[in-house]
């Protein structure tokens, strides 16, 4: 069985260290989920997670996932050009 492959930065590597899981950690889900119920799943609180990059790229926390994605949250705090640039702005619009 192939898994979502999550992973933590900045404030959020710590929650995961302070979890004990791995990071990367795998998560195998039992059904279809988004981005946004991984994260419920997984429960990291919403107001600790800013972004979610899905498969490399910034997406909505709408998105569908699917075993073998690679699935990355990012805390809220990123300097203001990176914001920009990873595509913080329209992943929000989408």
């Amino acid at each position: 069985m192939i898994g979502i492959e999550v992973r933590a930065f900045g404030k959020l590597y710590l929650f995961f260290k302070e979890r004990g899981w791995p990071n990367p950690t795998i998560y195998y889900p039992k059904s279809s989920l988004t981005a946004g119920e991984l994260r419920e799943k997984l429960d990291i609180p919403s107001q600790d997670v800013e972004a979610v990059f899905v498969n490399h790229l910034i997406r909505p926390f709408s998105t569908s996932l699917k075993e073998g994605d690679r699935v990355a949250f990012v805390p809220p705090g990123t300097p203001s050009i990176h914001r920009f640039n990873l595509g913080f702005y329209t992943a929000k619009e989408e």
